[in-house]
């Protein structure tokens, strides 16, 4: 269901018919308004996990996350696995609605829950191993945060190999074709524009993370083989705030401010968010 927005949410169960009085009279419907409600949306999803027949999820925009965040910490503490958010309209791409829209610290605040898988997939074939992941996994509930814009699918690698790669977290989106120098890490939205950027660079490798919380229950091996410790020279690109990628990078082009009312590429260019820009980055680092 939905709190309010599904004409742009859209997380709906086509036939899956109403649930409620107020629409179809029928209490066998599969979906749930919960109006202008996010808080009440998080708890009755959370009653539905606890009883433990049927799998949930509630939806909203992302910059709304904080409406409803008690009761997705309660979620996590209770690993409530039947549980899932499906959180739209994920950065500055947001555009004309403005800074009030624009979630640039809200990802980076679900990621410190404990217990919380949060998914920002790149494209079609992540998005579907993050639905898989969500729907399957065992130990708590997970975060699925969408883009309102449209997004290049990565054709540098076959789709099941995307969504493998997906599914543990963080995975070798393009690899390097002479000896490595740099590892662009990226997420989302941005991973297109480091891709675009190391097709400039031979040495450079670009891992996809659309998980940070799946790629670090990983073996050891698997981690040294995406990240290999050998290479210091990292730079992570997100549309948000950087604090969280530093983990993983000595240098972040990220959102460390709000941003502003314009079309949703401007505000991302002007921002930032551009190959152009990375590359300029990299550019810097010894």
């Amino acid at each position: 269901g939905s709190a309010d927005l599904h004409g742009s949410c859209r997380n709906y169960i086509d036939e899956g018919g109403n649930f409620g009085v107020g629409f179809d009279k029928s209490y066998a419907g599969k979906n749930l308004y919960f109006g202008i409600r996010e808080h009440s949306m998080g708890a009755i999803c959370n009653g539905f996990a606890y009883h433990g027949l049927f799998k949930i999820s509630g939806s909203t925009f992302a910059v709304f996350a904080d409406y409803f965040r008690p009761t997705v910490r309660v979620a996590a503490l209770a690993e409530l696995n039947r549980v899932s958010w499906v959180l739209t309209h994920d950065s500055i791409g947001v555009g004309e609605d403005g800074p009030t829209h624009q979630p640039v610290e809200t990802v980076s605040g679900l990621r410190v829950f404990p217990n919380l898988d949060v998914y920002r997939p790149a494209d079609a074939e992540e998005t579907v191993a993050a639905y898989v992941s969500s729907v399957t996994r065992k130990e708590g509930p997970t975060a699925l945060i969408f883009s309102r814009q449209n997004l290049e699918q990565n054709t540098a690698m076959p789709a099941a190999e995307r969504r493998a790669g997906a599914l543990k977290g963080a995975y070798i989106a393009k690899k390097e074709t002479e000896d490595l120098d740099v590892i662009i890490i990226a997420t989302g939205s941005e991973v297109q524009h480091a891709l675009k950027a190391a097709e400039s660079l031979p040495g450079a490798r670009v891992v996809s993370m659309p998980c940070m919380e799946a790629y670090e229950r990983q073996s050891d091996e698997y981690k040294e083989s995406v990240l290999p410790s050998s290479c210091t020279k990292r730079i992570a690109m997100e549309a948000g705030v950087t604090g969280l990628w530093y983990k993983y990078a000595s240098k972040v082009v990220g959102v460390d401010r709000f941003g502003f009312s314009a079309p949703g590429d401007i505000v991302m260019k002007e921002l930032g968010m551009s190959p152009e820009n990375l590359l300029a980055e990299i550019e810097t680092m010894n």
